[in-house]
């Protein structure tokens, strides 16, 4: 009996010693977070910074902000439903018909070839013939399929799909002002104005792209400003999803990922994605009255973090899945899974540290 009392008092003494060191580890951790969150903030803001610049050299070698491929710059997709080895294929395209982009298609369980799909901007008969010369089959109906994109067609359809986009940022900076913004006026006043640009492009055909593209760029200026000036969590909410945005495109063009359609659909849902838990910790940081700012942030970082990791999950097995047989799917669900991976680092850092320096100060 004495012995099991003794295990005992040993197994609390044990448990207390480690809630202690925890407490203690937390401490510490929470007394470095408030000496050095406004030097950390600088991190995320230096790294946007070399991103925007890395962008600008890329735009004045490419003369655009990404590579594209052939559904936004036009051109022929050919599948063809016959083995082949891809890189002595590549070799002889290449020799031939200049730059050429292959892909194989394969099994998603046994992994054996299918096929391949080849893209490339040359004369599609041209290709096919020298296809069927390389491979001494016939190419139909039955064994292949040709998609063609116009050149000016793909451009259009590039141009709107940026229009969109930003016309998606400015529709998301607007929601986010109206929620951490007092000022009802502006509020409301804002509302209206941000309507006018795709009212006039997209319902009423009243004005060129050209026109819609500057007057959303100057709604996004005023935007920002606002934010700046009468809300700054909202600007901060801002700036991080504007970080995912850029930290992401640099990734993929250091990768040399010619984006596709999709891609661009993919930074579009990547708007949403990374604001959920931009405003689940600035709400619970500024309408939470009980506990301090960083028990608030860490109650926050706790749900949010959940959430980022159950998509990037969904998102990592649709990667695996759809890797063997979409290129476009492919490469949406890597486009997600990178801007996730910095919406992390840009939530729990960049915006965390914003928002308690702004509590700070208001406190003050």
């Amino acid at each position: 009996m004495s012995e099991q009392n003794s295990q005992s008092e040993h197994s609390d003494s044990k448990e207390k010693l480690n809630k202690k060191t925890l407490k203690d580890s937390l401490k510490s951790l929470n007394q470095f977070y408030n000496k050095q969150y406004k030097i950390i903030l600088f991190i995320p803001i230096i790294l946007t910074v070399l991103c925007l610049i890395y962008l600008a050299f890329f735009y004045i070698q490419h003369g655009d902000i990404i590579n594209r491929d052939i559904s936004l710059t036009g051109g022929t997709s050919i599948q063809v439903n016959v083995p082949a080895d891809i890189e002595a294929l590549q070799t002889q395209l290449e020799s031939n018909f200049g730059e050429v982009s292959i892909r194989e298609i394969s099994d998603l369980f046994s992994g054996k070839q299918l096929g391949f799909i080849v893209e490339t901007s040359a004369d599609s008969q041209e290709v096919i013939s020298f296809l069927e010369d390389y491979l001494s089959v016939a190419l139909d109906q039955s064994n292949s399929s040709v998609e063609f994109t116009g050149s000016v067609i793909g451009q259009g359809f590039y141009i709107q799909i940026l229009l969109a986009i930003l016309f998606s940022f400015i529709f998301m900076g607007t929601v986010v002002f109206f929620i951490f913004s007092n000022n009802k006026k502006i509020k409301y006043g804002l509302i209206v104005l941000v309507l006018i640009p795709p009212l006039l492009f997209f319902f009423l055909n009243a004005i060129s792209i050209t026109i819609a593209f500057i007057l959303s760029i100057i709604l996004l200026i005023i935007i920002v400003g606002l934010a700046i000036k009468y809300s700054i969590p909202a600007a901060a909410v801002i700036f991080a999803a504007f970080a995912d945005i850029v930290m992401t495109l640099t990734i993929v063009n250091l990768l040399g990922m010619e984006v596709s359609s999709g891609g661009i659909i993919a930074f579009l849902m990547l708007i949403g994605y990374s604001i959920d838990t931009d405003i689940l910790l600035t709400a619970r940081v500024l309408r939470r009255s009980e506990g301090s700012v960083n028990s608030k942030i860490f109650g926050a970082f706790k749900t949010g973090m959940t959430m980022t990791l159950t998509a990037i999950a969904v998102i990592l097995v649709g990667l695996f899945i759809t890797s063997s047989y979409s290129k476009v799917l492919e490469q949406i669900f890597f486009i997600l899974a990178i801007g996730l991976a910095f919406d992390i680092f840009n939530t729990w850092v960049t915006n965390a540290s914003m928002i308690k320096w702004y509590v700070e100060v208001k406190n003050d």
